[in-house]
């Protein structure tokens, strides 16, 4: 049974283990597509800010210019955003829950077992205990009132020899 239990352990430790790398993976990657994301808004106010500059010191076209790329800009951090957003675990994550989940329930199973013996232990140990009180709570006053008796025989008996 140890060794039964010992192999569901470990079935649990590795599988949640192996969900934990999946997550710090995922997390990783959300990490670089939002810091992309934050450079790309970073270049977008840079360019907007020197849209407005060129806008009331240059004439019209270097301003389209400008803001045909803080609208670039502005897509690319867009996008970025929503890739992040949208980055899922997998079907490897549902796998290992499901492994996750058996190992949890055979434990468990487990678990119940051993609790289970270990109150008929304690029921078998209440019992003898309780037994021997008993046998060390008699009351032996009918044993007192022979004693008197067998020490008077005893008596009579070694006399007459």
């Amino acid at each position: 049974m140890n060794k039964e239990l010992s192999n569901k352990l470990n079935l649990l430790l590795r599988s949640e283990k192996a969900l934990l790398k999946l997550e710090m993976r995922k997390k990783g990657r959300q990490v670089i597509l939002t810091t992309i994301a934050i450079l790309a808004i970073l270049a977008t106010l840079v360019m907007l800010n020197t849209s407005a500059y060129l806008y009331l010191v240059e004439s019209f076209l270097p301003m389209h210019a400008a803001l045909i790329l803080t609208g670039v800009d502005l897509a690319l951090a867009i996008l970025f955003f929503v890739l992040a957003s949208r980055q899922e675990l997998g079907s490897e994550a549902e796998a290992i829950n499901e492994i996750r989940d058996y190992a949890l329930k055979e434990l468990s199973g487990e678990f119940d077992e051993i609790k289970q013996e270990a109150s008929e232990i304690r029921e078998s140990f209440s019992k003898v205990s309780s037994g021997i009180s008993s046998v060390f709570n008699r009351d032996f006053s009918a044993l007192k009132a022979i004693v008197p008796l067998v020490e008077m025989f005893v008596k009579t008996r070694t006399k007459e020899k």
